[in-house]
């Protein structure tokens, strides 16, 4: 009788320990929703940051694990999987449900239970992650491929450099217009400088062996020693072009030319007597033929001179 009026003690402590598991199990849930949406919201910034306008690799490494343990947080709580069409089209069947109870709750409340309320709380949450997940993952993506086109930017500026160091403009020429390239891709802020690293030293490469071909001794002897059947007088003659055309015109000015005559010592009229060989139709621009052909001049010149004997 004391237990009819009382209620049975072993039953009021299991529903009380059910109802602290279950209280305990929502508050885990909570916090693995929290921390799973924390993932992606840290994601997200750290695939933001740029420096010189490119996303800093170390911040794309942090997207990543935090995008790969939010997957993990959302699949321990089942809701990482992306909607079948089915379940999409149950989904848009209770939300026009759930509608009806609002606009009219005499027709439409009675069949609104607690089981539909529970599957379309699940389905929704489900979408937005998979949603969200699918977003991040196409960030990430697009950034790694940022960062990619920055690293071949940077090796190919390495190599340059290198042949730079080591005298050589041939190299640097064929690299800049890709390197420049991979930059611009990269959505580098800082391109035009990186090309002017390669550009400056190759101009002033340039004007010192202009120097040795048209005045030093030594180098006209280097030059009858080149053979054209090959290339190489040409392929020298036009480097040195490009690395002297500074506004990448495609001629030579007679200031361009000038400036980098004038870093070497010349003098006005021996820069008027070099512009009058080179500027072979007189019209005050160099073209990239023109300087080649003035070239082939200079070594026939050393040839028939002897220079080389």
């Amino acid at each position: 009788m004391l237990k009819f009026i009382f209620g049975n003690p072993e039953a009021k402590k299991e529903r009380a320990e059910r109802r602290a598991r279950e209280a305990a199990l929502e508050d885990s849930r909570e916090n693995l929703f929290k921390a799973a949406d924390e993932s992606v919201t840290r994601a997200f910034a750290c695939a933001a940051e740029l420096k010189f306008g490119v996303p800093i690799a170390t911040k794309l490494d942090a997207a990543v694990w935090d995008y790969g343990n939010a997957i993990r947080l959302y699949t321990q709580l089942e809701v990482v999987e992306a909607l079948t069409e089915q379940e999409t089209g149950t989904m848009s069947k209770l939300q026009t449900h759930k509608a009806g109870v609002k606009s009219d709750p005499a027709r439409f409340k009675a069949t609104w239970t607690k089981d539909k309320v529970e599957l379309l709380e699940k389905l929704e949450t489900r979408a937005e992650v998979s949603q969200r997940l699918a977003e991040l993952k196409e960030v990430i993506a697009q950034k790694k491929a940022l960062v990619n086109f920055k690293i071949i930017g940077d090796r190919l500026l390495r190599s340059g450099r290198e042949n730079i160091m080591a005298k050589k403009v041939a190299e640097p020429r064929r690299v800049i217009p890709i390197m420049r390239e991979a930059y611009e891709n990269a959505r580098f802020t800082r391109t035009e400088e990186a090309v002017a690293m390669l550009q400056g030293p190759m101009t002033a490469i340039a004007v010192v062996r202009l120097q040795a071909y048209w005045r030093g001794v030594t180098g006209r002897r280097k030059a009858s020693r080149l053979k054209w059947s090959k290339d190489k007088g040409r392929l020298e003659a036009s480097s040195l072009f490009l690395a002297l055309d500074t506004d990448h015109g495609g001629t030579l000015s007679r200031e361009e030319l000038s400036d980098g005559l004038s870093l070497v010592g010349y003098s006005e009229e021996e820069i008027a007597a070099v512009l009058g060989r080179l500027d072979a139709d007189g019209d005050g621009e160099i073209t990239e033929e023109e300087f080649i052909e003035g070239f082939r001049e200079a070594l026939a010149v050393s040839k028939d001179a002897g220079v080389g004997d």
